[in-house]
């Protein structure tokens, strides 16, 4: 299964800032040439029956209530998504998803997202469907390719993305960064899902080409 182009990402400028969130880093710089459209390329998947480490020398966290989490291989700091119920075990009606990062480059301390990595980066946009318990959850940082977050049992929620016509709960991501140039830039995604129908982990490996940066 390769070579098969992810359908292309709207607001070019708005998504080239969100690749440069994504590094962790605040863009400095203007793309030279507007044209030069990132594009999202699908190359493979590959099936295993436990959960693959992207980086052995990372740690996975295990933060109550965890939803999702994104990793980079700038560093181990991790970007951590949680779900929040009310009393009755049911997703909180207000801020039923919470974001922030772990530093497992330092103490694994706790800091909140800066107000331009939530605006244009790992900030979320949560809006209802019209399917029970189930809400359509996108990045900021890739509005176009919106996911599900679905709720499975009381206190109990997931995420899922429709792959290739599949439904795969996601587990986390992890960003190939090449740093030999003057900027880094973001190589390969790779996504790390469990297939429900199968038992199996997923991990989907995607091209991310085009956008490049001058000063």
């Amino acid at each position: 299964m390769t070579g098969h182009v992810l359908p292309p990402i709207p607001r070019l400028c708005r998504t080239i800032m969100g690749v440069w969130l994504l590094l962790g880093l605040m863009p400095l710089v203007i793309p030279n040439d507007v044209a030069a459209k990132p594009a999202l390329t699908f190359l493979s998947h590959r099936e295993t029956t436990t959960l693959p480490y992207a980086n052995t020398n990372f740690r996975h966290p295990a933060d109550a209530n965890q939803l999702f989490f994104l990793q980079r291989s700038l560093n181990a700091n991790t970007v951590i998504y949680t779900t929040r119920f009310d009393q009755a075990g049911k997703l909180n009606s207000e801020t039923p998803v919470s974001v922030y990062w772990r530093r497992f480059q330092e103490d694994g301390q706790v800091m909140p997202l800066r107000w331009y990595e939530r605006a244009f980066g790992f900030g979320i946009k949560l809006r209802k469907t019209d399917t029970p318990n189930t809400l359509r959850l996108s990045f900021n940082g890739l509005k176009s390719h919106a996911l599900e977050l679905r709720q499975i049992a009381p206190f109990s929620a997931a995420l899922f993305a429709r792959i290739e016509k599949r439904d795969y709960r996601l587990i986390y991501a992890y960003l190939n960064v090449d740093e030999s140039g003057i900027f880094p830039k973001v190589t390969h995604l790779h996504l790390y899902t469990h297939d429900p129908e199968t038992g199996l982990y997923i991990t989907h490996t995607i091209a991310v080409s085009g956008g490049a940066y001058t000063e």
